[in-house]
């Protein structure tokens, strides 16, 4: 068999998104409240209900990235035109030789957006681009939908809406910061349920909200800005995947993978060096009696069991996957981020992997991916 690569974590950010997006898909009543593009200070901005929420066709609105990553992707050719055009995404995938993507939603949308209708529109609105995206082929392009934080109800609604028996959506982000409760919450059992039903892997990206650290943006309004003081901004990019620590033993502690056994959860972008310590900690307390009246199951078995995690260059990680993440570590490209490796995804593999046997690389590029979304016509 060929040595096919999944990249289990790409996304399809609101910055590069045609500019009517959402007005086209929304209810006459809200067309003037869902993200549109207006010129702010001569630049097109993204604006959400009134909130600025980044730039268009430009990265959160400070124009093309100037990183080392950036200079790569623009020697390589590409554009802002490109995540949102399907035969220029596909022309991207084939130089950096990935087979299919995993393509994430929009994020920071309830950072600006609160209005509960409004952030269902927008969502409602985005799940059915990406579903009409993805179509174009729907064997390389797996979308991720977005999934309402603001409120269960709406949550679940969605869920219904863009799972196997509605759009077929394999997979819906979850912001859990901006959810009215803590993840591990009573009030979530709805959410678990209806994405067990429905097939729908719930995923919890890094970056959402803010204000919970020492460091890094503390505001929509500064981020946007990118005025963040240098070493504030520095020390965020280097610790912010490590910021999911929270919401995985939240949920592995919570109950709901015992009582959704069918249940499929994702940390993406979360990389996985961090994982394996915390996963032993989580064993070391449940094997005291600590967790008794929570889990009857060890942590680290229902990790293994339900949970997925996505990284694109953790060597650490890599060097404890066998042990740790054979069945549950997926590796990504991040496209087309700047933290993430296209178009050098080939090398950043033989980099990080090439010191793994053949049958664990496999697991980390591939199968694990495609045994998360149920990629059948891949295997």
């Amino acid at each position: 068999m060929e040595n096919k690569i999944v990249s289990a974590d790409g996304h399809m950010d609101l910055f590069y998104l045609p500019v009517d997006t959402f007005t086209s898909r929304a209810p006459a009543r809200l067309k003037d409240r869902v993200p549109n593009v207006i010129s702010i200070d001569g630049k097109p901005t993204w604006v959400g209900d009134g909130s600025p929420m980044g730039g268009h066709a430009a990265w959160m609105g400070r124009g093309q990235m100037t990183t080392h990553r950036g200079r790569r992707m623009a020697e390589s050719g590409w554009q802002p035109s490109h995540p949102s055009d399907p035969k220029l995404r596909l022309a991207d995938l084939d130089l950096d030789g990935v087979d299919a993507e995993v393509i994430y939603g929009i994020r920071f949308v309830e950072d600006s957006i609160k209005d509960p209708e409004v952030i269902a529109a927008t969502y409602h609105a985005y799940n059915d681009f990406i579903a009409e995206f993805c179509a174009h082929d729907p064997k390389r392009f797996i979308g991720i939908g977005d999934i309402p934080a603001c409120s269960v109800e709406a949550a679940t609604k969605e869920i219904r809406r863009i799972g196997k028996h509605g759009l077929g959506l394999r997979g819906g982000m979850f912001d859990w910061f901006n959810g009215p409760q803590p993840i591990w919450h009573a009030m979530w059992e709805p959410l678990w349920a209806s994405a067990e039903e429905n097939e729908v892997a719930l995923s919890f990206h890094i970056g959402v909200g803010h204000g919970t650290t020492t460091c890094g943006p503390t505001s929509v309004e500064e981020k946007l800005k990118g005025n963040i003081p240098r070493v504030s901004a520095a020390t965020h990019q280097a610790v912010v995947a490590m910021q999911a620590d929270e919401c995985l033993v939240a949920v592995l502690l919570c109950g709901a993978l015992e009582r959704h056994p069918a249940l499929k959860v994702v940390m993406a972008e979360s990389h996985i060096g961090w994982i394996p310590y915390v996963l032993d900690r989580l064993d070391n307390k449940y094997d005291e009696g600590a967790y008794k009246d929570l889990i009857s199951t060890p942590p680290k078995e229902l990790f293994r069991r339900q949970v997925w995690a996505t990284f694109q260059d953790d060597k650490v990680g890599a060097l404890l996957a066998g042990e740790y993440g054979a069945e549950s570590f997926c590796w990504a490209s991040d496209y087309p981020h700047a933290d993430g490796v296209f178009p050098d995804s080939q090398m950043f593999i033989r980099d990080t992997l090439g010191h793994l046997d053949d049958n664990l690389r496999r697991k980390l590029t591939f199968f694990n991916a495609a045994r998360l979304y149920n990629l059948d016509w891949l295997l």
